[in-house]
């Protein structure tokens, strides 16, 4: 799991519930020199062009020959649209659920 703010509660639905073998690391670590099974993007706050670096190795992870299955919850799935090169805004109100933008 790359922690850019995690929760302790996802870390402990993962290893007790999923029966996952997690390792937790830095949001600016660079995943691509280890061996895993697949990448977790954790929550967390902030600005999501602000961590450059998850970005950068994100893209490189998505553009291997033979990629890992990636999840991204929240500020992770920004991280992961960005490095896929689509682009991210701030909405006006925020995401409260019912306020989903749709765009045909």
């Amino acid at each position: 799991a790359v922690d850019c703010g995690i929760k302790y509660n996802i870390i402990r639905y993962l290893v007790h519930e999923g029966k996952v073998h997690l390792k937790v690391v830095p949001w600016d670590y660079d995943f691509n020199k280890d061996e895993y099974d697949g990448l977790f993007i954790s929550n967390g706050p902030g600005d999501p062009t602000m961590a450059q670096k998850t970005i950068d190795n994100l893209r490189i992870a998505i553009n291997k020959e033979n990629p890992k299955p990636i999840f991204g919850i929240c500020l992770g799935n920004q991280l992961l649209a960005l490095a896929a090169g689509a682009k991210t805004y701030k909405m006006k109100f925020g995401n409260r659920g019912m306020n989903q933008p749709v765009i045909d």
